[in-house]
């Protein structure tokens, strides 16, 4: 551990894992996305700190994935929409959909850092929830994830509503408190759809496309067709996820 005291701090890599423990082996319940930030709460053993998202998220992670808050930052901040973009100035030279950046006076920052985009200038995604969704099909499902380079469920959903300025909780089983309810048959689109195990559990969740299917992470991210509760896949017909509800978030 580096000494310096908990504080304020922000992530400089593309996406690090959040996880439930304070090790390598554990669960990724989450993603700390490349220029976000976070409050440090407890000093783990090695390099392992507890951290609380903006959103009150909490999990551990490596502190040496993390630099400290120092300045006031200046500029609006910006997720970006497009899956991949190459920039000047970042670890790896990629980020991925949901990091973070900000614009001051014709100069772009991540975090504390200036960069530079190499490819066209990103700007505020202006369409529908299931537009930008329809972009991340094929993207992989990887269970914690919420970039372009890997959503679970509940992950594309979130990021999907912060892209288009709402704030929901990051998992299924909290995002299903959130908006007003919508009768099954009447759903249109960017109404999100939550299914549910046979227990009654809410433990997934998708975005309705207004014309009878369903984009969810499922594998991958996918468009399946949804018929009264049943959401069948849409290459074989298979029966993968039952309906609980469907709510409205905007």
């Amino acid at each position: 551990m580096d000494g310096r005291p908990l504080g304020e701090a922000w992530a400089h890599l593309s996406h690090v894992p959040l996880r439930a423990e304070a090790s390598d082996t554990s669960e990724c319940v989450n993603e700390v996305l490349a220029g976000e930030t976070v409050t440090e709460l407890e000093l783990g053993r090695g390099d392992w700190v507890r951290v609380r998202l903006p959103d009150g998220y909490e999990g551990w992670m490596d502190r040496r994935q993390l630099h400290p808050v120092t300045t006031m930052w200046l500029g609006t901040p910006l997720r970006l929409a497009k899956a991949s973009s190459a920039w000047k100035g970042v670890a790896g030279g990629w980020l991925p959909a949901g990091a973070s950046v900000r614009c001051h006076d014709g100069r772009w920052w991540l975090g504390e850092w200036e960069v530079t985009p190499l490819d066209e200038l990103p700007v505020v995604h202006e369409g529908s929830m299931c537009a930008w969704a329809q972009t991340m099909m094929g993207v992989p499902y990887h269970w914690g994830g919420r970039s372009g380079w890997g959503l679970d469920c509940s992950g594309m959903t979130s990021l999907a509503a912060a892209l288009v300025g709402i704030h929901v909780p990051r998992d299924a089983s909290q995002q299903v408190e959130v908006g007003t309810e919508v009768t099954p048959g009447e759903e249109r689109e960017d109404d999100v759809a939550f299914f549910q195990n046979p227990e009654g559990r809410i433990t997934h969740v998708g975005l309705c496309t207004g014309r009878g299917t369903v984009i969810h992470a499922s594998g991958e991210v996918r468009e399946d067709h949804l018929s009264q509760t049943k959401l069948a896949r849409h290459e074989d017909g298979k029966v993968s996820h039952h309906l609980a509800c469907i709510r409205r978030w905007r």
